[in-house]
Order: structure tokens, then C-alpha cells, then sequence
């Protein structure tokens, strides 16, 4: 007796309850296969609550950068104490307010923003390190590359559809 008709025997299956039993696994391959055919899903996208959120911290940022006019003063002053007050103080909060708008940023957006978050961050610390060796032209190439790089990062906002 062959091993097959020694299972079949040993089960009770007949040619037949095997036929029947391909039958059913051939339908339900058939089955499974059609529900992997669904359309594809449609990329995600802002809803109006994470714009309006975004929006506020682009608001907090955006005043931020208005105020870069005053560091920019300082340097140009070379009041080097008052250099590093203005980016640990006033500019304080911008490392979290940037943080806070990547985060509601979608998933393919956020690297981009962590990237230029950083570079910002890198600016404002080498402005502060020239400030504490009296190194103008330090100050002010970071400075501007600073400014660069948080328009850029205001760029990262969602245009609203109304516009």
C-alpha cells in the first residue's frame, strides 16, 4: 500500500472528499486573492485640526523669527553678553516650538523639519560660542545661515487649500 492510500485509508478520504477538499482550498486562494486587489490608499493628508495646530506653532516660530532683527543688532554691536542672553531667552522656547510643529508634521514631512530644526539649533549655538570669543565673523555667517535655514523650515507648513 502506497503512503497516500495509507493516509487516505487511515482518515477515511476518498477520492471524492479529496476532490471536494482541493475545490474548497483552490475557492478559498481565490477568495483571499481577490481581497488583495483593493484600490490603493489614498496618501494621508493634513486634516483641518493639525493645520490650525500647525498653524499656531508657526505663528509662535514666525514671531520668533521677527525678533532675529534684535540679534542681529546685538551682533552687529558686538554686545557679545547680550548676544547669548537673546538666544538663550527670547529665543528660548523656539527649540520646543519647533519641535512641537515637526511632530504634526506628516510622516514624510518630518525628516526635512528635524534636519533643518537642527541646523538652526547648530547656528544659534555656534552664535553664542563666538559670542563668548568675541568672534564676529562667526556670529554673523551663522546668524544668517539661521535665518535661512527657519524660513525654510517655515516653508514646511501646509499650504491651505483655500489659497
Amino acid at each position: 500500500m502506497s503512503k497516500m492510500q495509507s493516509i487516505n485509508a487511515r482518515f477515511g478520504i476518498g477520492s471524492r472528499s479529496r476532490s471536494l477538499f482541493v475545490s474548497l482550498l483552490a475557492g478559498m486562494m481565490l477568495f483571499l486573492a481577490s481581497c488583495g486587489n483593493a484600490p490603493p490608499a489614498e496618501p494621508p493628508t493634513y486634516t483641518p485640526d493639525v493645520v490650525q495646530r500647525l498653524e499656531s506653532y508657526a505663528g509662535d516660530i514666525q514671531g520668533m523669527r521677527d525678533r532675529m532683527g534684535e540679534l542681529e543688532q546685538l551682533i552687529q554691536e558686538r554686545d557679545w553678553v547680550y548676544v547669548d542672553n537673546f538666544i538663550h531667552g527670547p529665543l528660548g522656547t523656539l527649540r520646543q516650538d519647533m519641535t512641537l510643529f515637526n511632530r504634526n508634521l506628516l510622516p514624510q514631512d518630518q525628516p526635512p523639519g528635524r534636519e533643518l530644526a537642527r541646523e538652526v539649533f547648530r547656528h544659534l549655538e555656534a552664535i553664542s560660542l563666538a559670542a563668548e570669543n568675541s568672534d564676529y565673523a562667526t556670529a554673523t555667517k551663522n546668524y544668517r545661515e539661521a535665518l535661512t535655514d527657519l524660513d525654510a523650515f517655515l516653508d514646511l507648513l501646509p499650504k491651505s487649500s483655500g489659497s
